[in-house]
């Protein structure tokens, strides 16, 4: 017998412990696998950005959740038509359903990059990283922030979600 040197009740323990610690595994990855996540049940979002009446292309649109949900930001970029579809976790997933704050922006860069050489010589030149180019936001500062952007948007399930903002 391989238990005979150990105590009477510690023969039960050693199957018991084990069975117990397959039981917790087993718990952990049926809850890990799960397909139910406080993160799925997105629903497709789109829609478009227009500046007096023109498409906006490359403008970043984001939807902040108002409140304290289980809602998350989610966020896209225009095409040159102006039209941008949403992501939260995956690719165009769209957002969960619920309310948002919306904000608007394009950020453009005046002037160049510098090369990688280029920035190498400058720092030869003046013991110090060259400066980063000036970066700009194109549409109105208000829309950059959710606090003023003016523009709200409700998520709804089962309904399509098409959010078109005009940025004056």
């Amino acid at each position: 017998m391989p238990y005979r040197h150990l105590p009477q009740g510690r023969r039960s323990m050693k199957p018991i412990s084990l069975i117990l610690a397959l039981l917790v595994v087993a718990s952990v990855a049926v809850i890990g696998c799960s397909k139910e996540s406080s993160l799925e049940g997105t629903v497709p979002v789109s829609g478009t950005v227009k500046q007096k009446g023109a498409p906006v292309e490359g403008a970043s649109v984001t939807f902040s959740p108002v409140g304290q949900g289980t809602a998350r930001a989610a966020s896209g970029k225009t095409d040159a038509s102006g039209k941008f579809t949403l992501t939260t976790l995956k690719a165009g997933d769209g957002a969960m359903p619920g309310e948002y704050e919306v904000t608007v922006t394009k950020i453009e860069t005046e002037g160049k990059a510098l090369s990688e050489q280029e920035a190498k010589d400058y720092y030869n030149k003046y013991q110090k990283p060259p400066p980063a180019p000036k970066v700009k936001n194109v549409l109105p500062e208000k829309y950059s922030k959710a606090a003023t952007s003016g523009l709200k948007a409700t998520v709804k399930k089962g309904e399509k979600n098409e959010f078109n903002f005009d940025v004056d």
